[in-house]
């Protein structure tokens, strides 16, 4: 115990003669100083560091929420090209409102498009059933109702979404809100929902192209009159007429209808064919009009060209032909459209008739006058196509008749033909 007690005080000792220099304390304090310095000079850098970040992640988030928040969402599969670059730049509208019914069918009115040829409703409908329940819509203004034109979607895998969007025609001015009106009725349920929604006007879009056309293309019975054209970011409307009120109205009581089945035409900007949208034909009071719809006219426009292609329709032709049963063909031509008639054969009181026309060229309505008798068709068969060589096909087919006799007498009455006509038109773009 007493050599531990002498060890400690020879340590003791030792560490008492040690001698501290002078300056050691002011050297410690200000090691220590500057370690405090450094380590607040990291802090602050740190500190600047993670505020500049947070600032640039907000910046960018914000920039994508503003690009995203203008957009209507969920269209880049079902939208055409125009529509998305419209969609891009924030011209649409959105909505954003739904209606649920109550076999949980639900619509959302997602968003809508307008300019002055058309407002789009960019919409859904969920099914959770899957069954395609389609519901019917249109538009209700202070005064009008907009019925719709015409539109398209696409399904997810399951069926139990589509995504869609509708032609309406463009509200009038004055028109500050409207309702979408749905209406989905079948055998389950017969119900009707509404989505109200005010117009954004500033978001509304006007026309690119806007202009009298005023050209007219002759043909065999009647002419095509374009009248007008109407360009907008969404599409290209051309309008145009085949009969006016009065000669509709002639034609109805001399019995000779001319009914248009089709107007293929084709437009050009530039030089290159624009995609066709689609379009119609109605006959009413302002008489036989139609309108054809093609994608958005483009910026730099230069040159434009209308081509008529072909014409297709319904004409009454109330003519009677005697045929006669032993000659083989008898050629006949009916206002342009040429008729072989092969051959004439009885068969088991059966009459049968061998035919020949161009592919387009159909009997709508043909009776066969057997010795004063008129007989109605009872039906076409051993239908043959041939195409020649200048790409021509011709249609070959029998036509029977119940009854046999001595005289025959061919009654035409109705005959549905088309014609190509590859004629091409230019239209004003000042």
């Amino acid at each position: 115990m007493n050599n531990i007690e002498d060890m400690f005080k020879d340590i003791k000792k030792d560490l008492d003669d040690i001698d501290v220099p002078n300056n050691l304390e002011n050297r410690l304090n200000k090691a220590l100083e500057d370690k405090v310095m450094k380590k607040k000079r990291k802090n602050r850098l740190g500190k600047i560091v993670a505020v500049f970040l947070v600032f640039l992640l907000i910046g960018f988030n914000f920039d994508a929420l503003a690009f995203y928040g203008k957009k209507i969402l969920g269209y880049d599969n079902v939208m055409n090209g125009a529509l998305k670059e419209l969609n891009d730049a924030g011209k649409g509208q959105i909505i954003n409102k739904s209606y649920t019914f109550k076999n949980g069918v639900s619509v959302i009115l997602d968003g809508i498009m307008i300019d002055e040829t058309q407002l789009l409703a960019f919409y859904t409908i969920e099914d959770p059933s899957g069954k395609d329940m389609i519901p019917r819509f249109e538009l209700k203004g202070l005064v009008k109702e907009y019925f719709p034109e015409g539109g398209y979607g696409k399904y997810n895998d399951e069926r139990t979404i589509i995504k869609y969007i509708q032609s309406f025609d463009p509200p009038h001015f004055y028109e500050r809100s409207l309702k979408f009106n749905i209406h989905l009725y079948n055998e389950d349920i017969n119900e009707t929902g509404e989505i109200k929604f005010k117009i954004d006007r500033d978001k509304a879009m006007g026309h690119t192209l806007k202009n009298s056309i005023n050209k007219t293309i002759e043909m065999e019975r009647e002419n095509i009159h374009f009248d007008s054209i109407l360009a907008s970011p969404t599409r290209t409307v051309i309008k145009g007429s085949i009969q006016n009120i009065f000669e509709l109205a002639k034609d109805v009581i001399n019995n000779d209808r001319l009914r248009p089945n089709n107007i293929e035409t084709k437009l050009y900007a530039n030089g290159k064919e624009m995609k066709y949208q689609g379009g119609g034909m109605s006959t009413d009071h302002k008489g036989i009009t139609f309108h054809k719809e093609y994608d958005p006219l483009p910026e730099n426009l230069k040159s434009l060209k209308l081509e008529l292609v072909s014409f297709s329709g319904d004409h009454d032709i109330n003519k009677v032909i005697d045929v006669d049963i032993n000659e083989k063909e008898q050629k006949i031509d009916i206002i342009g459209q040429g008729i072989v008639i092969n051959e004439i054969d009885k068969r088991n009181e059966e009459t049968l008739i061998t035919i020949t026309t161009e592919e387009n060229t159909i009997l709508t309505k043909v009776y066969l006058i057997i010795d004063g008798e008129t007989v109605e068709l009872e039906e076409t068969f051993n239908n043959n196509y041939k195409k020649l060589k200048n790409g021509e096909v011709l249609h070959t087919r029998t036509l029977k008749f119940h009854g046999v006799g001595e005289k025959y007498k061919l009654e035409i009455k109705r005959m549905t033909y088309s014609k190509e006509y590859n004629k091409t038109i230019d239209i004003p773009i000042e």
